[in-house]
């Protein structure tokens, strides 16, 4: 009888952690000093526009080297991915569409993998999926600390011109979503 007890009490204690995991990334992802959080009905969080520095560089699979600051210009798609991740999986065929049909428009999506393997899972990955947008590997999650810190993925930055973020949406981002947060961007 004791050990049942005993078991319970790890269960519970299991549970307790999970449940204080997970209300720190909730509250971690909405706590910063210089953004108002708002959510959208389509799940995106809004906020009013913020900066970030994006001279960073990440390389791609072929060790080029790139900052998304050097977009300047442009809007920015700046999505955290990563292969093992379904929802990942399940949005890349509309950020390629979304890809295709924007990039001559002044669009400029960045896929960022966020696997520790590199190259070496990113690559293959790539050309199974037929992504042709950038893609980035941040396998020190230095883009991620940059960003403010990524609490799940999938997680997408929109970014204007003039290298303000406007959106930040977190999970699944349908191409409908896409156009809805970029399109009133390229008409500024």
């Amino acid at each position: 009888m004791e050990t049942k007890s005993r078991v319970n009490i790890v269960y519970v204690l299991a549970a307790l952690l999970i449940l204080a995991g997970l209300i720190s990334a909730i509250v971690g992802e909405m706590r910063s000093p210089e953004v108002a959080v708002i959510f959208d009905a389509d799940g995106s969080i809004s906020s009013n526009p913020y900066s970030v520095d994006l001279e960073f560089a990440l390389t791609d699979a072929d060790e080029n080297e790139f900052t998304i600051a050097q977009f300047e210009g442009q809007v920015r798609v700046v999505n955290f991915w990563a292969t093992w991740c379904p929802p990942c999986r399940d949005e890349i065929p509309d950020f390629q569409a979304f890809h295709e049909k924007y990039e001559e428009k002044g669009v400029k999506v960045i896929g960022i993998a966020l696997d520790e393997q590199g190259a070496e899972i990113v690559q293959p990955f790539v050309e199974e999926m037929n992504m042709t947008y950038l893609s980035l590997i941040d396998t020190t999650q230095k883009a991620a600390r940059e960003f403010g810190g990524i609490y799940g993925i999938p997680t997408t930055f929109i970014i204007d011109r003039d290298g303000m973020v406007q959106k930040k949406h977190v999970g699944y981002m349908s191409y409908e979503n896409l156009e809805s947060a970029v399109l009133p961007l390229l008409a500024n």
